[in-house]
């Protein structure tokens, strides 16, 4: 799928150097991905990144996703994107197409629903509870010297 987002995010054009007019669409297209991309499509798109995640060679004994589930990921992304992009925020994608910023715009518009979508996966009681068991295995006393004198 990367390569094929990386395919997609090259023929928008070589990026040149942005001036106020690129900046101010690239803005655009990521407002505009922000506000369409709801609580599903954000689940979407946690889901898409874990199963391809998942199979990193130091994840990969630890998590587990089917081929057809990861077939199901990458599809259910697919189509979010084709949405977002030719739907909801069709006008926006056009402008940076058109003034060469599609790549930049398109990384930083689904970069930040991503990091949106992570941070929604901590607001879940039990990831927060065992994201915040860390604790016990933190020498505290070790970081509080870093503080003193």
């Amino acid at each position: 799928m990367r390569h094929v987002v990386a395919g997609l995010l090259a023929v928008a054009g070589a990026v040149a150097p942005w001036g106020a007019t690129r900046a101010q669409e690239a803005g655009d297209l990521q407002s505009c991905v922000i506000s369409a991309a709801g609580a599903d499509d954000q689940r979407t798109l946690v889901q898409w990144m874990f199963s391809a995640i998942a199979l990193h060679p130091d994840l990969s004994d630890m998590a587990q996703v089917s081929d057809e589930r990861r077939a199901e990921a990458n599809r259910a992304m697919g189509e979010l994107m084709v949405r977002l992009l030719t739907v909801d925020c069709a006008d926006q994608a056009r402008r940076a197409f058109r003034d060469g910023s599609a790549e930049g715009a398109f990384g930083e518009a689904f970069g930040r629903v991503g990091e949106l979508a992570g941070e929604g996966l901590f607001n879940d009681p039990r990831v927060a509870a065992e994201a915040a068991g860390l604790i016990r295995h933190v020498d505290m006393n070790r970081i509080v010297e870093l503080f003193l004198p």
